[in-house]
């Protein structure tokens, strides 16, 4: 009865969850974000065009950044030279004085080219079904609204079909393989919720983006190997198949995200102590290599050379400028940048998602206090050394480039790979703690389920709501997330698709995060009522403790500057409020929040309804439209005494 109760809690996490992830779509086509716009655009250019060129859809769609100018001056490498020292020497080699020439270059992307290529078979397919819905792929002289749809709806389905659904599929893997970590289903829900919709996972996920792909292509060869290793003693038993996944899965990485070499290479270093047998190297080596031929015929291609990505040849000068400096804008190395992205109020990847700081009790509880048999000690030991060293190569990385920050976004975007590795720690962490003792099993899951009761609230919701929030917003949840669920200011939704274009049908989707959320947290197991009530009053305590993080004042410490972006992190004594009233004031879908709604109140009944104008005053406050307020207020024509 009870594994029947347990059984019925996962499947309605996992409704949940699948819920989330193919029904809503924040998107905000003011905001033109580059590091999706220009995915799509290559995208489409293979699909029409047959081209990784973007001009033609430049032309249609208009500007987006994140693109490289390759002009003719630039020097291209023949098939014939493609692997001599002279290819090495111009990969490091600035580009010739006078390179910059925009009338007569051609513009790529230089974003990492698997999820534009992943992409390709879902576009052409689209491309052949919209028209029986009346929608045709659009040309220079079709008027600009259905420009513009044309380019909404194919990054919608661009993002559910190849990113949404395999990245939601993936957390149903993660659990399954989770198990041989603990049988505990409440830790390991708690676990694998909160890297679903507890941290920035959920936000990339819902765009046509890498960065949470490359969690996926990341972790996969991680947990393949080292089960592998561990299940199979004799290297002569390890399969061939596991072996070629492994070694594609590696390189994978890096075809997502530049800056993921780093895992890569340390993937790569497990495979060879697994499969150090001549067959098996040789499979692992052959699921590699197909991903870095791919690559490097794509920066040949592209940029003129196999060893070069497009970064220092970047459309605007001053983004170009960053990339020179060290090697493509990789430098030693900084404190401060590895500081914020870890622990920033704002943006930190830790106080986003606090379930994700118990992962560091695995060098306690994972490498010294180990539990098991010989084997399962050694095992998990080298869980958590392999997961550390991966996390340390990550976070190196990332705290070495110029542009750390990661312009707008939800969380520190670069480390994409860092939710099911953090993950893994807490759950190894904390079943090791738990052990045979009721008692500390009963706090394990008390501790769990709170703070991935606040990851979710706080990751989640602002994942749902909008993936792409200004870096001046200091403080997410009470300026700008508190406020847009308030005013009614949701994304688009899979509602508008038959005919539910109002906000409740969002209201539903996040009644399910939250939901999925609660059970997880508040999941009896096998305790007795009295024990359950204790912890359920333990794990709210934790949940609220951790939340008031997000609601506490901002630390004012001095941050290198963002040079891609002009101007220094450090957040204004505003938190933002002023970013977060522009970006409503741009809002997507327009007209159906409660703002607009009370506007079109207030302007029917004119002076005749004071009290609906200082209704409209209200909600213009919440969102932090002061100047409207005001207006608003000096319209009503009496006194506010008598409205309620």
């Amino acid at each position: 009865m009870r594994a029947a109760k347990g059984n019925l809690v996962r499947r309605v996490v996992f409704a949940c969850l699948f819920l989330v992830f193919t029904t809503v779509y924040p998107y905000i086509a003011w905001v033109n974000n580059p590091n999706e716009n220009v995915r799509t655009y290559m995208t489409m250019a293979l699909v029409e065009q047959h081209t990784l060129s973007l001009e033609e859809v430049l032309k249609r769609h208009g500007w987006t950044n994140d693109m490289a100018l390759v002009s003719p001056k630039v020097p291209r490498i023949a098939f014939r030279d493609l692997f001599s020292r002279e290819t090495l020497r111009l990969s490091r080699a600035e580009p010739p004085p006078g390179w910059f020439d925009p009338a007569h270059s051609t513009h790529y992307s230089v974003k990492g080219p698997a999820v534009s290529f992943m992409g390709v078979p879902v576009y052409w397919a689209y491309t052949k079904i919209a028209p029986l819905f009346g929608r045709n792929v659009p040309t220079l002289t079709s008027p600009p609204e259905e420009r513009i749809t044309w380019l909404r709806t194919s990054t919608f389905v661009l993002r559910l079909f190849v990113v949404a659904l395999p990245c939601f599929f993936f957390l149903v893997w993660l659990e399954r393989r989770l198990r041989k970590v603990s049988p505990d289903e409440t830790l390991r829900l708690a676990a694998v919720v909160t890297v679903g919709v507890g941290t920035n996972y959920l936000a990339y996920s819902l765009m046509y983006v890498s960065h949470s792909l490359f969690a996926v292509a990341a972790f996969v060869p991680f947990i393949l190997l080292l089960d592998e290793w561990r299940t199979r003693r004799f290297a002569k038993d390890r399969r061939l198949s596991i072996a070629f996944i492994s070694g594609f899965f590696a390189t994978l990485t890096t075809l997502l995200e530049y800056h993921a070499f780093p895992v890569t290479a340390l993937l790569c270093l497990i495979g060879a102590i697994v499969f150090y047998r001549p067959t098996r190297l040789l499979a692992f080596g052959f699921g590699a290599a197909l991903n870095v031929i791919f690559l490097m015929t794509f920066q040949w291609l592209s940029f003129g050379n196999p060893l070069t990505p497009g970064h220092k040849m970047m459309e605007n000068p001053s983004f170009a400028s960053v990339h020179a400096h060290g090697l493509f804008g990789m430098e030693r190395p900084d404190l401060t940048a590895f500081t914020q992205i870890s622990w920033s109020k704002s943006f930190g990847f830790f106080p986003l998602s606090p379930f994700m700081v118990l992962g560091f009790g695995a060098v306690v509880f994972g490498l010294l206090l180990a539990r098991g048999t010989r084997a399962d000690r050694w095992h998990s030991r080298r869980l958590v050394f392999f997961s550390l060293l991966a996390m340390g190569a990550l976070w190196i990385t990332v705290s070495a480039a110029h542009a750390w920050r990661g312009g707008w976004t939800i969380g520190p975007r670069y480390l994409g790979a860092a939710p099911p590795f953090f993950a893994l720690l807490a759950l190894i962490a904390l079943e090791t703690f738990a052990g045979d003792s009721h008692f500390r099993r009963w706090t394990a899951r008390a501790i769990a389920g709170g703070l991935a009761l606040t990851s979710v609230l706080v990751s989640g919701t602002l994942s749902m709501l909008y993936n792409s929030l200004p870096e001046p917003i200091g403080r997410p949840i009470p300026i700008f997330a508190i406020p847009a669920l308030r005013a009614g200011f949701v994304p688009h939704h899979a509602g508008e698709w038959v005919g539910l274009d109002g906000t409740t049908f969002f209201y539903v989707i996040y009644a399910a995060l939250v939901l999925a959320a609660f059970l997880v947290a508040f999941r009896r197991a096998n305790d007795r009522w009295p024990s359950y009530l204790g912890r359920s009053i333990t794990t709210a305590l934790v949940a609220a403790s951790a939340l008031s993080v997000s609601f506490s004042p901002l630390d004012r410490a001095p941050a290198r500057p963002v040079v891609i972006e002009g101007r220094d992190p450090v957040l204004d004594e505003t938190d933002g409020a002023n970013d977060a009233a522009g970006l409503f004031k741009n809002w997507e879908p327009v007209g159906r929040d409660r703002v607009a709604a009370a506007r079109l109140e207030a302007e029917r009944y004119g002076s005749h309804g004071p009290c609906a104008w200082y209704r409209l005053a209200d909600l213009q406050r919440i969102v932090h439209w002061e100047t409207d307020a005001t207006i608003s207020e000096s319209k009503a024509g009496a006194s506010r005494s008598g409205c309620n």
